[in-house]
């Protein structure tokens, strides 16, 4: 049987575990929550908040600064963001 790679398969940025104090804001939202996981492109969530995929927001890390995010999955009390560059808002 022939070997074949996949080659849809999406690489991802290596994350790192992190415990961050962060907080979301948006028109309609405004929350505390937690960064558990940090990579170049993108982050973990964790809030007592539900969130949607697709939704987009200001995520505000405490002493070290703000970034727009679009969420990509969501769970329960969990949700992955990826960063967003300046001209994708």
């Amino acid at each position: 049987m022939e070997h074949r790679e996949r080659r849809d398969a999406v690489t991802r940025d290596e994350r790192r575990p992190v415990n961050l104090r962060a907080f979301v804001l948006s028109s309609t939202r405004d929350c505390d929550a937690t960064i558990s996981e940090l990579s170049y492109s993108g982050c973990k969530i964790q809030s007592a908040e539900q969130f949607a995929a697709g939704e987009r927001f200001e995520l505000r890390v405490v002493k070290r600064g703000a970034v727009q995010v679009e969420v990509r999955w969501a769970g329960e009390r969990s949700a992955g963001a990826r960063f967003l560059e300046l001209t994708e808002q």
